[in-house]
């Protein structure tokens, strides 16, 4: 492990994030620790807390039934319509929990972040905003639309700019193929387009 990376995390979190995930979730999540961190110093956030964030969003993804059920029931979390419909989503919602109870995260902008990771919304602060677009466009993820993100990254763009882009290519990915679109997409999309 070089130790840039060990740097971005507390101590013991990204051996024991390895032990939860499968090898590719693993490499992922530290591309999008990465990402988070190098975005959020760009626009003047805390790293760190993207940095976490970044390590952590996929921390439910690989949960088994029995371990995903425990924290359902547990956290009495309740599903809408389109998540009962795309069980994919269920780690963000699970994941600060997840975060919380496993690995000692109580920081609100973290938990924030994990959560909406996926399918955005409309209210979430900076932090969640960085992981958002770290998560779509971190150096291992091969199309073309992540390359073009990163690629915008590295110019004089805002923070909402590129969240407002990596959120057309998400729903514009949906549409063509033919998916569900969760309603915290179709609100963000109204409000950077629309501001409604």
């Amino acid at each position: 492990m070089d130790k840039s990376r060990q740097s971005l995390a507390p101590a013991g979190m990204i051996e024991k994030l390895g032990g939860m995930v499968n090898k590719k979730r693993f490499i992922h999540s530290l591309g999008v620790m990465q990402m988070a961190h190098g975005i959020a110093e760009k626009f003047g956030l805390d790293g760190k807390k993207a940095a976490c964030a970044g390590l952590l969003h996929d921390c439910a993804r690989d949960l088994k039934p029995r371990k995903a059920a425990y924290f359902i029931k547990k956290y009495r979390v309740k599903f809408d319509p389109v998540s009962k419909k795309i069980p994919a989503l269920w780690h963000s919602f699970l994941g600060e929990f997840v975060a919380k109870e496993e690995f000692g995260v109580n920081d609100r902008e973290i938990l924030e972040a994990i959560k909406y990771h996926t399918a955005g919304n409309a209210a979430m602060g900076q932090v969640a905003k960085a992981v958002y677009i770290a998560d779509y466009s971190e150096i291992n993820r091969k199309y073309h639309s992540s390359e073009k993100i990163r690629a915008k990254i590295k110019t004089k763009i805002s923070l909402d700019e590129l969240v407002r882009l990596v959120l057309k290519d998400k729903i514009a990915y949906l549409i063509e193929e033919g998916k569900l679109i969760h309603k915290d997409s179709v609100d963000m999309w109204n409000k950077y387009n629309h501001n409604i």
